[in-house]
């Protein structure tokens, strides 16, 4: 007889597994416990070698009133699977999609496969969700009637950012993540760490990422406490022993004031916690990033994304200048912080010249680190909207890993590919960084996690 379990969250990571934890899932989880003393139960697919079979397992020993997929458009196709799994085995579980991809594509949501959507920011919405039973009348909850989508008014987000409990590391096997954690591992020794957020939002209109990210989180950035984040700071240090964390905010320098604070009080709270996170170029202030330094800040990423101006201000309107990059990489230099520059080639209408000139550019910063990305139309973007006719690849095909998703001209998705490995190769296998990468590279500590990096790229 199978065990009865209110609520299942599902995370469909069945591709690039990384030390990453789900934390939308681990944030909805904390809340479902806190606000209505549902303890869920979390099938986190990502390292699974067989995960239909072992959905099938799990479903076959428990029955489950809700299950919550969440997924992005990358993990699109494996969550409409899982779906059809669930309904097989267990027809009466009402199912709930969210994430960024039923947010900005509804559309490709059937309803035979899904019961709910959560649009947008869902902590509130599902809660009021699994209170009604129903999603009549619940903000930022699309539910099913028939063959045909109810769509409610969009859920205003969360004001005070510090009334979400923190994710639910306690709900998953955290170690598994945390020994494939690389975010710092440049720094020297493998740091042992989690991704925190403290922020929601961005005020800035790259291409790439708005209005998607306004979708998900709303126009206004909102921040949590100091006080709030140095508490879960030191609870994940008591608890899971942690030695570091990453910031995943989009940009953690914008209110330069609130980051003073924070880096003071964490000083204060003497946590000896080392963390990175990512910056602007146009918002390296040295005063800040020094006081962050101070607090132990010890690596930032920096979104280049291309050396051409025309690419990176008018295809992906970063609305940087290149002296602003170089500034910020000497500045954070000068402080002693490790560098990682995130790129992006193969932008609409970009030359093979435009291509070997950002990743020429990438070897003559002075980068620790770098990521190359294939440019990549997400769904609801800017760059989607401006150049719809011009992409080649269904969306739940998009892979900025390895896939070029634009019509093939100049630019084919061949010569991309070998010249974002080339690109790697040519950065890594020079100098001092070739040495430091040999000693990484056979580290027992560090193998596993330099085979993940790998798989993304080859």
């Amino acid at each position: 007889m199978k065990r009865a379990k209110e609520f299942l969250f599902i995370y469909p990571r069945l591709k690039y597994p990384t030390g990453d934890a789900p934390l939308g899932i681990l944030y909805l989880a904390s809340m479902l416990r806190s606000r209505l003393g549902i303890v869920p139960a979390i099938l986190d697919l990502s390292f699974s070698k067989k995960p239909f079979p072992e959905l099938r397992k799990h479903l076959e020993e428990f029955q489950y009133q809700w299950i919550g997929i969440s997924a992005m458009i990358t993990m699109a196709k494996p969550a409409k699977e899982l779906a059809r799994v669930i309904k097989e085995i267990q027809p009466g579980a009402k199912i709930i999609f969210g994430g960024p991809h039923p947010t900005t594509l509804p559309g490709q949501c059937p309803p035979e496969l899904f019961d709910f959507l959560a649009i947008g920011e869902a902590e509130e919405s599902l809660v009021e969700l699994i209170q009604k039973g129903n999603g009549e009348g619940v903000s930022g909850i699309w539910f099913k009637n028939g063959k045909q989508w109810e769509q409610n008014p969009g859920r205003q987000p969360i004001e005070n950012l510090d009334r979400i409990p923190f994710p639910a590391f306690d709900l998953i096997e955290l170690d598994r993540y945390q020994k494939l954690w690389f975010q710092l591992d440049t720094i020297g020794e493998p740091i042992s760490g989690v991704n925190l957020m403290a922020t929601r939002g961005c005020p800035h209109q790259c291409s790439f990422c708005q209005p998607t990210l306004e979708k998900l989180f709303g126009r206004k950035l909102r921040k949590r406490s100091p006080e709030n984040i140095i508490a879960e700071l030191s609870w994940l240090k008591d608890q899971f022993r942690i030695q570091g964390f990453n910031f995943m905010d989009d940009t953690l320098v914008v209110d330069k004031n609130w980051c003073r604070s924070l880096a003071e009080k964490f000083s204060s709270a003497r946590l000896n916690l080392v963390f990175g996170c990512n910056i602007r170029a146009d918002s390296a202030d040295r005063a800040v990033l020094s006081a962050l330094r101070e607090a132990g800040l010890r690596k930032v990423y920096l979104g280049i994304e291309a050396y051409s101006d025309r690419i990176r201000n008018e295809i992906l309107n970063k609305k940087i200048a290149r002296e602003e990059i170089e500034r910020s990489v000497a500045t954070a230099k000068e402080l002693g912080l490790k560098i990682q520059g995130f790129f992006m080639i193969g932008a609409p209408g970009e030359s093979r010249a435009e291509v070997k000139n950002t990743l020429a550019y990438a070897r003559k910063l002075d980068l620790d680190d770098l990521t190359i990305n294939i440019t990549t139309p997400l769904p609801g973007t800017y760059l989607s909207g401006r150049f719809a006719k011009e992409i080649a690849l269904e969306e739940e095909k998009f892979d900025y890993y390895r896939r070029y998703a634009f019509q093939e001209n100049e630019l084919s998705q061949s010569w991309l590919r070998r010249t974002q490995v080339m690109g790697y190769l040519r950065f890594y296998l020079r100098g001092e960084k070739f040495w430091g990468l040999v000693r990484s590279f056979f580290s027992p500590r560090l193998f596993r996690r330099n085979l993940l990096k790998l798989k993304r790229v080859l």
